[in-house]
């Protein structure tokens, strides 16, 4: 019998986009200015932002405020603090539970850590994209995977949670590449993980190499094979994968199914099937991804 894990916690995230904000490297595939539609936000956004969610959202055991899209903890010192000390108000009056941000493995030291572990930080996310020396390189990442391991080490030192951020797919990425990814998860053995599939955005480097004829997407079927490869890795190691996709907007071009994680998780399931496993535990959530195995699969067994 094989299990699957879903997030248990899902809290009410109050997301605070801050594209490109503290980033020193312009990676391959990035532009959170265009996926996000926002520039820097001041600190009255983020107080209309927390009011914005709490009126129409319904009400769930945690709520926390979310520095995303940039990378947070390169911040200049001082507007990193701004930016901190408006999410404790929120945290200190009672109107949400903690503070999360997403940032870079190379910009997590101890003073940093520090930081974030006394103004309330209990979820940290790390932009990984890969473990493979070779496709950090190819992405430009400016990071090499030891670092990563470095950044989760402190982060759980502290007690903060640690998520991490692959990407499949990238333009000359190989199996072996994946298979890089998908060993390191039983070490690294982050809390949770996002998947992103390879979505080319216009006015990025590799878009524009792709235009020119210098790279070559992937098919959409290796993508999708790839990427329940690392979900599947991840449920081995009872990893969480909490998202699998970029949020659909106008100039995110629509490649992959619109019900993404269902067909990748039904793709695991298959793999594991035709493999020999008959009986899956599963949680609710993928009840339909189960469903659409059985019908490619045959005789296989859910548990919930």
């Amino acid at each position: 019998m094989f299990t699957f894990v879903a997030a248990k916690q899902k809290p009410l995230i109050i997301p605070v986009f801050i594209p490109h904000l503290g980033c020193k490297k312009l990676c391959a595939f990035c532009n959170q200015r265009d996926v996000t539609g926002v520039t820097e936000p001041t600190l009255e956004d983020v107080e209309n932002a927390v009011k914005s969610y709490l009126s129409w959202s319904k009400s769930r055991e945690r709520t926390e405020i979310s520095f995303y899209g940039g990378t947070f903890t390169a911040l200049p010192h001082e507007k990193m603090m701004h930016y901190i000390r408006k999410g404790a108000e929120f945290v200190e009056n009672g109107t949400v539970n903690a503070l999360r941000c997403s940032t870079r493995p190379d910009e997590i030291d101890e003073e940093r850590v520090e930081i974030l572990k006394n103004n309330h930080f209990e979820t940290v996310e790390l932009g990984v994209q890969s473990m493979s020396e070779k496709l950090l390189e190819k992405m430009r990442r400016g990071h090499s995977a030891e670092c990563v391991g470095n950044a989760v080490k402190l982060l759980k030192n502290a007690g903060i949670s640690v998520g991490l951020q692959f990407m499949t797919g990238f333009p000359g990425e190989t199996e072996e590449d994946v298979e890089i990814s998908c060993v390191s998860l039983s070490v690294l053995k982050p809390d949770f993980i996002r998947i992103y599939p390879f979505v080319p955005l216009k006015n990025t480097p590799v878009f524009n190499d792709l235009e020119a004829g210098k790279l070559k997407m992937e098919s959409v079927e290796t993508v999708l094979e790839r990427t329940s490869a690392l979900f599947l890795a991840a449920m081995q190691e009872k990893i969480p994968v909490i998202r699998i996709g970029l949020p659909q907007s106008d100039d995110v071009p629509l490649i992959y199914p619109e019900n993404l994680f269902q067909v990748v998780v039904a793709k695991a399931i298959e793999k594991l099937a035709k493999a020999g496993e008959k009986e899956f535990c599963i949680p609710e959530s993928f009840e339909t991804s189960f469903n659409m195995a059985k019908k490619n699969v045959g005789s296989i067994n859910k548990i919930h």
